[in-house]
């Protein structure tokens, strides 16, 4: 009998594992099983809504930096994008 519960992401990736071990074999009432569970499914769901938001805040992210990119490009293209302000490296990262 398995003594494991697994929590999968919406893309069938193993997120993480819940195992009980003891070290005599021990019988775990119905209830108890079905109670962790219904836990384990709930985490899931609340995993894969939390993975789906930061999806999502990336992609707004990197819209918006693709939006305010083209706008340089057009205000003075090209070299804009490095001559004015706000330039690239105001979108990025960098040193």
């Amino acid at each position: 009998e398995d003594r494991s519960l697994g929590f999968q992401s919406q893309n069938g990736r193993l997120w993480g594992m819940v195992v009980c071990h003891h070290t005599t074999p021990r019988a775990v009432p119905f209830a108890l099983r079905c109670a962790c569970e219904f836990f384990a499914q709930v985490f899931a769901l609340q995993l894969n809504m939390e993975l789906e938001l930061a999806a999502q805040m990336r992609e707004k992210d990197i819209l918006r930096t693709q939006s305010l990119l083209c706008d340089m490009l057009l205000r003075d293209a090209p070299i804009g994008i490095v001559t004015r302000s706000p330039n690239v490296m105001d979108l990025v990262k960098c040193d």
